[in-house]
């Protein structure tokens, strides 16, 4: 695996207390790998020793363009181009991290078996903090320099939730959830047969349900159901059509035939109680009112229109966007989501292991999509959501055949054994 990538991967996993300011910026460890390997990365990419350069490349650059002049409008020149400066780093410093490091199946395969084996890792502490209530990770990391301890949280099912080493059981929930379709199709190949593969799959499942967070089984249940589809109908032309005509499909008819709206339908459905429901309808209802007055550059970091007795905390990511830094930005975002998978997809002919990687990477991307509804990605899920977007892009123009690497590496001293399909 790539050393920065590995080093991006170790630093995701420090508590936000491990950080230094620097006059107004808050430097924590991935930000400042970023930093590091940005003019470096950007450098590969525009010199085509990273492929070449594509439109989602572009997309990447014109949503920070955006976003930057979005925070100029609201706060000055100087503030926009420091908070500007620094959402830049971690969402187009994300992004080409994956986007210039991860090349072949190879360099996909080592960061989806690293990652797989962080979230695993974690279970050593997260399960007796679970049972025991002590934050191990997250108040052990930020005690040692001095940073606040994890906050209370109400206990849920008998269970403490967990935190890991992150700010939140919900952001440590999305990031081992994240690690499932990874885990199935790429550590166990989609074998069942495979025990130690599925016994990992499983583990995963295991770290996501100690965070008892509604979000995070949201990205497991939506990855569960891709891939049981995909088992099922595999040899199916048209199984995707289908599968988005039957969304499509279900949208209509509750739209029609429910007193609430899809959005409210399934805000009700997937969270724990109805006390949470309510407060994301309501900021889904403040928030659009919001994105309606200021469509085209948002409103910054200004503070949002809402009642006094509601907090300022806004749960859904994609509405965060909007609000932020208006329409165009939230598009280009989509555009470049949606649009990568979509032109992957179109590849034809690919090796299994390669269809099991497109499988695995796009059912992640799904899964956190669809969540990013009723959670908001911050500090470094937001970053690993950017990483996990531009880790496909090898996808769209990696030749296939024999082993294909990002550096030289040794020969291997037997023969490569064709891949299994099951």
């Amino acid at each position: 695996m790539p050393l920065p990538i590995a080093l991006f991967l170790v630093a995701i996993m420090l508590p936000t207390a491990v950080s230094v300011s620097a006059g107004g910026l808050r430097l924590s460890v991935y930000r400042v790998v970023l930093i590091v390997m940005f003019l470096p990365m950007l450098l590969k990419l525009v010199s085509g020793r990273a492929g070449r350069m594509h439109v989602f490349d572009l997309l990447v650059f014109g949503h920070c363009f955006w976003a930057l002049l979005a925070l100029i409008k609201w706060g000055g020149l100087a503030q926009g181009i420091e908070s500007g400066g620094i959402y830049i780093v971690e969402f187009a410093g994300a992004y080409l991290l994956a986007r210039v490091y991860i090349r072949t199946y190879e360099d996909f395969a080592a960061v989806a078996r690293a990652y797989v084996m962080l979230v695993l890792a974690t279970l050593l502490f997260t399960v007796p903090e679970a049972l025991t209530g002590i934050h191990i990770l997250h108040d052990g990391i930020s005690g040692a320099v001095g940073g606040p301890m994890a906050p209370f949280i109400e206990p849920r099912m008998g269970l403490e939730r967990t935190f890991g080493p992150f700010d939140h059981p919900i952001l440590y929930g999305v990031f081992s959830a994240a690690a499932f379709s990874l885990a199935y199709f790429v550590v166990a190949e989609r074998r069942f047969t495979n025990y130690t593969g599925m016994a990992k799959v499983g583990g995963v499942g295991l770290a996501t349900f100690m965070s008892a967070s509604g979000g995070p089984y949201v990205v497991l249940m939506m990855q569960g159901f891709v891939a049981a589809w995909e088992r099922v109908l595999g040899k199916v032309q048209g199984r995707w059509a289908a599968l988005f005509t039957l969304f499509g499909l279900t949208y209509l008819a509750i739209d029609l035939f429910s007193s609430k709206t899809p959005f409210h339908v399934f805000v009700n459905n997937f969270t724990f109680s109805k006390q949470s429901s309510y407060n994301r309808i309501l900021i889904f209802e403040y928030g659009t009112a919001e994105v309606a007055r200021h469509p085209l550059f948002g409103i910054g970091l200004g503070d949002w229109e809402r009642p006094v007795w509601m907090s300022d905390s806004m749960d859904n990511f994609w509405l965060v966007v909007a609000v932020r830094y208006g329409l165009p930005a939230f598009f280009m975002l989509l555009g470049l989501l949606l649009g990568l998978i979509w032109a992957v997809a179109q590849r034809k002919g690919l090796p299994p292991e390669w269809r099991r990687a497109r499988h695995a990477w796009a059912f992640t991307l799904f899964g956190i999509t669809v969540a990013a509804a009723t959670v908001h990605l911050w500090n470094a899920l937001f970053v690993l959501f950017l990483f996990l977007i531009g880790s496909g892009a090898w996808l769209l123009d990696a030749p296939p055949g024999a082993a294909q690497t990002s550096a030289p590496r040794p020969a291997p001293r037997r023969p490569l054994r064709p891949a299994r399909l099951f």
